[in-house]
């Protein structure tokens, strides 16, 4: 069964954070949000994510979206959830990245500006209690790029992939390094 469910946040500086939480068919939660200025606009998201709310998550428009090619810090958001199956989705990863041998070289820590070297981390979500985001780490965009497409690819329904430039988002916190599974 699908569940999903709608709340407004309260954000520093008077902002709301309209969020959007569910369950697929895989039994993982995805997270999305939306920060509005002011209530009137976060009232106006609350009926149109209404909308979106009662649409089952087969049905939801997952997207991928990449970052510039040539960023030297990415970060690929592959999966957020709260369903505590940890092992379950880093298997899912690896075997992702093992279909790849030559595009993807497995590393404890990337390095800014370097292809194909890729490292892992599990992070908390601030905003979402019990959340957990599983993230890759790359020196070059296009290497991230590649490995979020290619997941996205293989898992679809499971939520929408984003590769990130720069810092880590900020709605991630205590990342622990990961070592993928056999």
């Amino acid at each position: 069964m699908v569940k999903q469910r709608l709340g407004l946040l309260p954000q520093s500086g008077g902002k709301l954070l309209l969020a959007l939480e569910g369950t697929n068919r895989a039994g993982l939660t995805y997270n999305r949000g939306m920060l509005a200025r002011t209530a009137k606009i976060a009232l106006s998201l609350v009926g149109a994510a209404f909308i979106v709310a009662v649409t089952p998550a087969e049905g939801a428009d997952f997207k991928l979206t990449e970052a510039n090619e040539t960023c030297a810090n990415a970060h690929a958001l592959l999966v957020a959830s709260k369903s505590g199956k940890h092992d379950y989705i880093w298997r899912r990863i690896a075997h992702v990245v093992r279909k790849k041998p030559y595009t993807y070289r497995v590393v404890d820590d990337y390095e800014p500006g370097v292809m194909y070297k890729v490292s892992f981390k599990q992070y908390d979500t601030k905003y979402v209690q019990g959340g957990s985001a599983y993230v890759a780490h790359c020196g070059h965009g296009g290497t991230c790029n590649s490995l979020a497409r290619a997941f996205f690819d293989e898992h679809p329904k499971w939520g929408s992939v984003t590769v990130y430039c720069g810092l880590v988002p900020h709605v991630l916190d205590n990342g622990q390094r990961v070592t993928l599974p056999n």
